[in-house]
């Protein structure tokens, strides 16, 4: 009986320290996606800062080279490696999505109270133009998107080169904003700063991630499938 209730009591201690080990995992990954959304929106500040297209397009890039130099989640950068990942892998794509929602959102809710207020206009000019768009045309445009972020995760992550690394990382990141494609979430960000949010936005906003995503597992995919395609998928 004593021995039963030791390996009971064994049993309880090791099933809530791996409660707590996965509740610790869980918060660690929803900091680090927070911290991607953020810094995508301070690009998307500095981009709104700028008149030049092509500086704007590359002082966003910012954001997409602290998440990668940092480690930090970033949900149009994470479902790139779905196809090489197993099905629980998805509760960290929902997880990632939200940390970036948050983190996206809390700065567009803040940045109107500051000296930055001046770019809301602009925001609102673009979060019109976004929603003036019809939804298969937006979401072609976040298929795109999501092609041009993979190749620039995927290169940064398997390109060995020092400069060829950054090369792949920056262009294709501003090749699709000077192109006008659709990155589910920068468009958090817009639509937060200019107040935009209602149900077109919502909608709009839940075509675009859709859109992200299947752009993103693309080239993956034809990589997990075809022998000639050969990329370093890990995560």
């Amino acid at each position: 009986m004593l021995t039963e209730r030791r390996k009971d009591g064994i049993l309880v201690v090791a099933l809530r320290f791996s409660v707590l080990f996965f509740e610790v995992i869980m918060l660690k990954h929803f900091v680090k996606s927070f911290l991607g959304g953020f810094v995508i929106a301070i690009g998307a500040v500095a981009c709104l800062s700028v008149e030049n297209k092509a500086l704007g397009a590359f002082l966003f890039t910012l954001g997409v080279f602290s998440v990668s130099s940092f480690g930090f989640c970033l949900f149009t950068g994470k479902v790139c490696f779905i196809p090489n990942k197993q099905s629980s892998f998805i509760k960290d794509i929902i997880l990632t999505y939200l940390g970036n929602f948050i983190g996206t959102v809390s700065l567009g809710l803040v940045l109107p109270f500051t000296k930055l207020s001046i770019l809301v206009p602009k925001a609102q000019d673009i979060a019109a133009l976004k929603l003036s768009d019809t939804l298969f045309s937006a979401f072609v445009m976040s298929v795109l998107c999501g092609m041009m972020i993979c190749i620039s995760v995927l290169g940064f992550k398997t390109i060995k080169d020092g400069t060829g690394k950054y090369i792949a990382l920056f262009l294709p990141i501003m090749v699709y904003i000077l192109a006008g494609f659709e990155n589910s979430i920068a468009n958090l960000f817009y639509y937060t700063f200019a107040g935009a949010w209602g149900s077109p936005a919502l909608i709009h906003s839940a075509v675009v991630a859709l859109g992200n995503l299947i752009g993103g597992t693309l080239i993956p995919f034809a990589a997990k499938y075809t022998d000639n395609i050969k990329l370093g998928c890990e995560e």
